[in-house]
């Protein structure tokens, strides 16, 4: 733990820093633990969140949707992509793909994207 209250994670691979990512929510004492990876000059004495990353849930996708290069374009739409959960990637659970993305704290949070479909259909997600 650092002074300023930040706590500090080392994992042995970035593998496993994705799986811990890819498993929350987390919460503790009821409130949610914000896990983020920490940047190369991290300022521990900065109080500004511009930016969180939230796990989003799009629900009954075609399964055609399912590949990294469609779901992170997808996910693009709200925010930056940052990681799927393994059920998600290993297409054992198909009633949503939940995703990692990185939003931006300051902009209003689109509430549904509208996405045109390879086939030329439209999809409200």
């Amino acid at each position: 733990m650092h002074d300023s209250g930040w706590l500090i994670f080392a994992f042995s691979s970035k593998l496993e820093m994705l799986d811990i990512l890819g498993d929350g929510p987390y919460f503790v004492f009821g409130q949610p633990l914000i896990l983020k990876v920490m940047l190369e000059f991290f300022d521990f004495t900065t109080t500004n969140m511009m930016h969180m990353s939230i796990w989003v849930r799009f629900s009954n996708l075609p399964l055609n949707c399912w590949s990294s290069i469609c779901l992170s374009k997808i996910a693009s739409m709200t925010g930056k992509p940052v990681h799927c959960d393994v059920p998600t990637t290993s297409i054992t659970q198909l009633s949503y793909a939940r995703i990692l993305i990185e939003v931006d704290l300051l902009v209003d949070l689109p509430t549904s994207v509208n996405i045109v479909l390879p086939n030329g259909l439209p999809l409200t997600q």
